[in-house]
């Protein structure tokens, strides 16, 4: 009998001892759900920064993004009720005890293989609280900094032709001809014939107008025209990559020191090309003229061209030249001359442009400052042997589009647009593209409605 008592003896002893560590094995686990329930609510609020923060995102210029950062603020403080909120920029943040950060970046910093890093497209934020703990405080552990990481861009607005022009009549037109598409066509002007489409064939899943579309005489074997929208938001689908596609470009007052033989140190004023040449990314005062017979080869890189009168600029490529270019760009910084293509190749030669498919330029082929209104005709076609990849963006002229070969995305954006046109008897028709696979960020026209990326 007592070697019985004396068994239960010792286990008492051995329970009494190992109690406290049970139970502080019990206090930590205890601890370490509390903060896994604290880090999902930080992811959520993250998450709800980005996207707040990116449905600001073209708000933005140059100067600063209040508007972005006060809504990521707003998202975590207000909307998922964190108290003692403070915003600020960077990628680390210790926050006092009970405090929260949120961290927002415009563009993405913190990750340097984020496919994203340095594109203003796309916003990041990190949420980072003070949470304190309750049994780890007896191993001098009071609270534990968590932090939860998300980023958020625009999601694409399913729109690929858009007229800016706000007030005029048949600011979106299609005469004689056909145009066909596989995504929406945005027309903003308030007038009553707003939309002009007289005897064609217009078809797309979407046509929108803001004002009227003038009884049109066509066949649409998608959507009727929808008269009467809203204003779309943004009016303008690419403003927000105007200062980055700007800044990224060469500076407009440095003219012509980048060209290859033979046009090393080209000045000033027109340069015109009427044989075999090979240039490279820079500024070209006077802007480039391709004449017939030329041969030309546009570098990888992005090519400003100006005006040094009123009687040239921009970028003209005539007939029977071949032109080619992969992952080029045109900034047409005027203030004079468009983009033409003078009957292309007409069939003698070939052309084939495409635009730079990362950076800030990703996906777009011309770029006029808004300040030049020079008209434009851009072209591209299997009868003239003329093929061009990439996004057009004339925020302040009239432009006219012909397209009849396939091509990956082919968008527009311009004041005015006139689909179609008649060359050497040929009547070409327009067709719109929109497969981005090539592009990792998608589509460069971006709706209002930001989303998760990351």
């Amino acid at each position: 009998m007592s070697r019985w008592r004396s068994d239960s003896g010792q286990t008492i002893v051995i329970v009494a001892l190992a109690l406290p560590v049970l139970l502080g094995f019990l206090g930590v686990g205890f601890d370490m759900g509390y903060l896994r329930y604290r880090k999902r609510q930080i992811q959520m609020a993250a998450d709800a920064a980005a996207i707040a923060a990116a449905n600001e995102i073209t708000s933005c210029t140059s100067s600063g993004c209040s508007t972005l950062t006060k809504a990521a603020e707003t998202a975590v403080s207000t909307d998922n009720s964190f108290p003692d909120v403070t915003q600020t920029t960077g990628c680390s943040a210790t926050p006092s005890s009970g405090d929260t950060i949120v961290l927002v970046n415009n563009p993405p910093t913190c990750i340097a293989t984020d496919p994203h890093n340095g594109n203003n497209s796309y916003v990041e934020t990190i949420v980072a609280q003070n949470v304190p703990t309750f049994f780890s405080k007896v191993f001098g552990t009071t609270s534990v900094t968590v932090s939860a990481r998300s980023e958020g861009g625009l999601g694409g607005g399913g729109n690929c032709i858009y007229a800016l022009d706000q007030t005029n009549a048949n600011a979106l037109q299609l005469v004689l001809g056909a145009y066909a598409s596989n995504c929406g066509v945005v027309d903003e002007s308030d007038s009553s014939s707003a939309f002009g489409c007289f005897l064609g064939s217009f078809s797309a899943p979407y046509i929108g107008v803001v004002g009227g579309d003038g009884f049109p005489f066509c066949l649409f074997p998608g959507a009727s025209p929808t008269t009467g929208i809203k204003d779309p938001s943004p009016q303008d689908p690419l403003a927000y990559r105007q200062s980055t596609m700007e800044a990224d470009a060469p500076s407009p007052s440095s003219c012509g020191t980048s060209t290859s033989s033979p046009y090393s140190g080209h000045s000033g004023g027109v340069l015109n090309i009427n044989s075999a040449a090979v240039l490279n990314s820079g500024t070209y005062c006077g802007g480039i003229n391709i004449g017939p017979g030329a041969n030309v080869t546009f570098n990888p890189g992005i090519y400003t061209l100006t005006s040094t009168s009123g009687s040239n600029g921009g970028l003209t490529i005539g007939v029977g030249t071949t032109v080619s270019g992969t992952d080029v760009g045109f900034y047409n910084y005027g203030p004079n001359g468009g983009v033409n293509f003078v009957c292309s190749s007409c069939t003698a030669g070939n052309v084939s442009l495409t635009a730079p498919t990362s950076g800030p330029w990703e996906g777009i082929l011309f770029f006029q400052n808004p300040q030049d209104s020079a008209s434009s005709v851009v072209v591209g076609s299997a009868f003239f042997n003329t093929k061009l990849t990439g996004t057009s963006y004339f925020p302040n002229a009239s432009v006219t589009f012909a397209f009849d070969i396939q091509v990956d995305y082919n968008d527009l954006v311009a004041k005015d647009v006139t689909f179609g046109l008649t060359l050497n008897g040929q009547d070409i028709g327009t067709n719109s593209y929109n497969n981005y696979s090539s592009l990792a960020n998608g589509s460069p026209l971006k709706g209002s409605s930001g989303v998760l990326v990351q």
